[in-house]
């Protein structure tokens, strides 16, 4: 009897944590009809709600015989962490339309990568009130179960409670692969909305066993690339210029193409009038990581793993440290996140790179800005330098002083933790404005510095994003999400001494980047030996290009946008649009349009893997 009372009160709670659980879920979703869609959909949510809790459901089981004291503790603690971890899928969801997945674990897990979300004082309250909040939740639905445990209410008991819940997830499951196998899309697109959904397909079972025909479908091999590096497919060759030109990158965050205007950014846009501008510059990703890579690499991003895994350096910072340049690079963020210290920068001494980041990211940037001027002022005029500068204003909270303030309608702070965006997205894109305006009088400074030691002369300048930034005009806000000409396309600049200034309307890519610059700095390998991109000084009509997240490949022709992830088994299938990322009439026969271009461009990539 007495065992009875003790476990009582626990199966009470844990029926209303399920309750809650399945209630959190039910946001995922826009329930729909039909009513078996609408069935679906329940049996979704409850088999999944169950399977969040049965783990810490079976540890207070445990704890209840072995460590009576600590049950109470662990019961709440342990429901609260399913709760916000679903909250903070949730939030993923609605603003980039992905879950927690390898890429949400390694920006949790590298040093800096927390630093990298969207902060703010606002934010941070936020979450730990939500936190608290979460927990006082589910002390008080604890303590309310002890209370209601003495009512004789019918309670779920394991006995049929297991049964039922195999036979609901294995209807699920089954209702899953069909659709799959026949590409019903609302059935598809349910699961995908579901939390840590592991989808479940039958295509051979009804194809070679039953004999099912699969309609017309949209089908192509992943794209991920595994294996041992060949990169570059040949040892560097520099042969060191009689007069070495320096060289000044200068990266901002979330920079997109259209924020380039005399309004927002009068210096820099007057810079680029007396530059080399690419007014059609697309990043190789939709978000830092890739972007920078493709700069620093000429690789698509499904190159970047077997690059990190291998510990293999940028072959432009190889041919400077072959001519003894001088190195500086900054950055207002950190170079443990993303991996630039285990990737493009490997091989640069500590002393040579400075992180700043802490305080305001405007203030980072003025003062890694006054480093930069100092570190030019200071260096061996003998010898040649290069330095590097990563600007994180532009980066969502969009820092900016006063005095930057050019959009005065912007939101004064906002919290991600509980955005409005259907409300607060102009005042959020004011904000945007206002730190891109900030960030102009910054690289002024540089370029402005620059023409008073006489170093334009003598000095390459790169300007450039690592990314664009959306706000809803796709449906999406920041970047990261999607491949869209708002998250991928960004200015570039470029200042070449000798060249006269010109602006090229032909669509290019930061895998250009290498291939023009390298031979300016003495390599003389061929540019296909390190780059799959072309020189920005000719420039290819008709070209397919390529871009990249953290399991997604995207190829962009001058009609359509088809997007592929790295692996077949991704239940995410396909996507295709036209060029404005629109939907397209005959998705089928783009598909088959396209599959020409994918597979030429996957054997340019495949050629710097070893064979």
């Amino acid at each position: 009897m007495q065992e009875s009372t003790s476990k009582r009160p626990y199966r009470v709670y844990w029926s209303l944590v399920w309750l809650l659980t399945a209630l959190n879920l039910g946001r995922f979703y826009e329930l729909s009809t039909p009513f078996w869609l609408l069935l679906y959909q329940v049996a979704l949510i409850g088999s999944y709600a169950l399977m969040f809790i049965a783990i810490p459901c079976l540890i207070t089981r445990v704890t209840r015989h072995h460590l009576p004291a600590l049950t109470a503790i662990i019961a709440v603690l342990s429901a609260a962490l399913v709760q916000l971890t679903l909250y903070f899928d949730s939030m993923l969801w609605q603003l980039y339309g992905f879950h927690i997945n390898g890429f949400v674990w390694n920006l949790l897990t590298t040093p800096g990568g927390l630093a990298a979300l969207v902060t703010s004082p606002s934010t941070e309250q936020d979450l730990t009130l939500l936190g608290l909040s979460v927990l006082a939740l589910y002390t008080v639905l604890l303590l309310a179960s002890f209370f209601l445990a003495r009512i004789p209410l019918p309670l779920p008991r394991a006995a049929w409670v297991i049964p039922l819940f195999l036979l609901v997830t294995s209807a699920e499951r089954l209702t899953y692969s069909m659709s799959h196998f026949y590409g019903y899309s609302p059935v598809l697109e349910s699961a995908q909305a579901t939390p840590f959904y592991q989808p479940l397909t039958m295509r051979r079972l009804l194809e070679q066993r039953l004999g099912l025909e699969r309609p017309q479908h949209l089908e192509v091999d992943g794209v991920e690339l595994k294996g041992q590096l060949r990169y570059p497919q040949e040892p560097l060759k520099v042969i060191a210029p009689q007069k070495p030109l320096n060289l000044v990158w200068l990266v901002a965050e979330s920079w997109r193409a259209d924020a380039l205007n005399p309004k927002v950014m009068p210096q820099t846009y007057g810079f680029a009038n007396q530059a080399q501008n690419f007014t059609r510059h697309y990043s190789g990703g939709n978000g830092t990581r890739m972007g920078m890579f493709s700069q620093f690499y000429g690789l698509a991003a499904n190159l970047w793993f077997p690059v990190l895994d291998a510990r293999i350096g940028s072959p432009l910072i190889e041919a400077l440290q072959q001519q003894n340049y001088q190195l500086k690079l900054f950055t207002s963020a950190r170079f443990s996140y993303p991996e630039y210290d285990k990737t493009m920068f490997v091989k640069v001494p500590a002393e040579q790179m400075i992180a700043d980041y802490k305080g305001p990211t405007w203030q980072r940037d003025r003062r890694n800005v006054e480093r930069m001027l100092e570190f030019v002022d200071n260096r061996d005029p003998a010898k040649p330098f290069m330095t590097f500068m990563f600007f994180e204003s532009a980066h969502a909270n969009y820092d900016f002083p006063p005095e930057s303030v050019i959009a005065k309608d912007y939101l004064p702070d906002f919290s991600s933790a509980r955005v409005d965006l259907d409300n607060d997205i102009e005042g959020i894109r004011n904000r945007y404005l206002n730190a891109v305006h900030h960030l102009d009088s910054q690289i002024a400074r540089v370029i402005q510095h620059l023409k008073r030691k006489g170093l334009l002369n003598n000095t390459i300048v790169v300007l450039t994003g690592d990314h664009g930034e959306e706000f809803m005009e796709r449906g999406r806000w920041g970047h990261n999400s999607a491949f869209t000409d708002e998250q991928l396309r960004v200015p570039l600049i470029l200042h070449v001494p000798g060249r006269a200034p010109f602006r090229e309307a032909l669509r290019t890519s930061h895998v250009d980047l290498l291939p023009t610059l390298l031979p300016l700095l003495g390599v003389t390998n061929p540019p296909e030996q390190y780059s799959i991109g072309y020189s920005l000084f000719n420039p290819q009509p008709r070209r397919t290009l390529m871009a990249g997240e953290w399991d997604s490949l995207a190829f962009m022709t001058e009609q359509y946008k088809l997007v592929v992830p790295f692996s077949s088994a991704n239940f995410d299938a396909l996507k295709i649009t036209d060029a404005n990322d629109s939907d397209t009439q005959d998705p089928q026969a783009v598909l088959q349009q396209l599959l020409p271009q994918v597979q030429e461009q996957m054997r340019s990539l495949r050629n710097f893997l070893a064979r």
